[in-house]
């Protein structure tokens, strides 16, 4: 089974090496791994060529266009029989690729997979880690009242009719995976917590900011008909819950009351699931 992992990296110099690194120390090599430079004006490139006697690595250079047409740039670079995403600041795990080949092999039927993530906040004093509860997914409503998917956790076949979204207004992820839904492609949950996720960098730097790019994407999936008006309501439910969780965090009491309070008034007017609700209550 070949492998092709495929790292965007815009400005990534910081963490690029890391994630490469891990890429070099699985157990199952991969095919090839496709670093896309998305125009960067750092050292990434530096990074990249670090690595060129190190892993077989192709190098993808185009301007800046954002994180989804980076993606979609290294899957159409891949020669792989399956994708295996990791953004340039995330972490893999030492067995990630040998998890990933061994289901893809196991059920041939499967389009794409996903794990759970350690929550990773690294520094001086240490590394935080915690995992993330990560659900199975077996309906629209379960990805969006627990919204367990990762970009960094993706596996998929490299045959699956798939598009990140690439628009810079809306996130990259959500709606394209809410257009498989549509096509009942539903993706099987790998057990195996296998990517290590770093928090407060990047899109999550900006927790506000990322929902709302996040709630442009839905309400696109809703025009399209993807979604109905209490799915949406649902995952408005889920993103403010989110908001309160990161604030509570961040050790910020006044943004975590308001979103809490965002989301409690939200989850009168919808269906939510009692693990969300009950999580939501207790978030004190």
């Amino acid at each position: 089974m070949k492998l092709s992992v495929i790292i965007p990296a815009y400005n990534a110099a910081a963490t690029l090496s890391e994630a490469l690194h891990s890429v070099e120390q699985q157990h199952v090599q991969p095919f090839e791994v496709v670093v896309v430079n998305d125009g960067s004006t750092d050292d990434t490139e530096m990074v990249v060529q670090s690595f060129m006697d190190r892993l077989p690595l192709v190098c993808v250079h185009q301007e800046n266009a954002g994180l989804g047409a980076a993606r979609n740039a290294g899957m159409r670079a891949a020669k792989g029989a399956a994708w295996v995403f990791l953004d340039a600041d995330d972490v893999l795990g030492s067995n990630k690729l040998a998890h990933a080949r061994d289901h893809l092999m196991r059920f041939p039927k499967v389009q794409w997979f996903y794990t759970p993530i350690f929550e990773w906040s690294p520094g001086a004093d240490g590394e935080g880690m915690r995992m993330r509860a990560c659900p199975k997914i077996r309906s629209v409503e379960d990805f969006l009242a627990f919204n367990p998917i990762v970009p960094s956790t993706v596996v998929m076949r490299s045959n699956t009719a798939f598009t990140w979204e690439e628009d810079r207004d809306m996130q990259e992820d959500v709606g394209a995976y809410l257009a498989l839904f549509t096509e009942g492609i539903m993706p099987m949950k790998i057990p195996h917590c296998t990517t290590k996720y770093r928090l407060d960098f990047g899109m999550t730097a900006d927790a506000e900011g990322h929902v709302d790019k996040v709630m442009r994407a839905v309400k696109k999936s809703r025009e399209l008909g993807h979604i109905n008006d209490a799915q949406f309501a649902l995952y408005e439910v889920r993103k403010a819950y989110e908001l309160a969780r990161t604030f509570k965090k961040r050790g910020d009491e006044n943004g975590q009351k308001k979103w809490k309070r965002e989301a409690l008034r939200k989850a009168k007017a919808v269906r939510v699931p009692k693990n969300l609700f009950w999580r939501l209550r207790w978030l004190i």
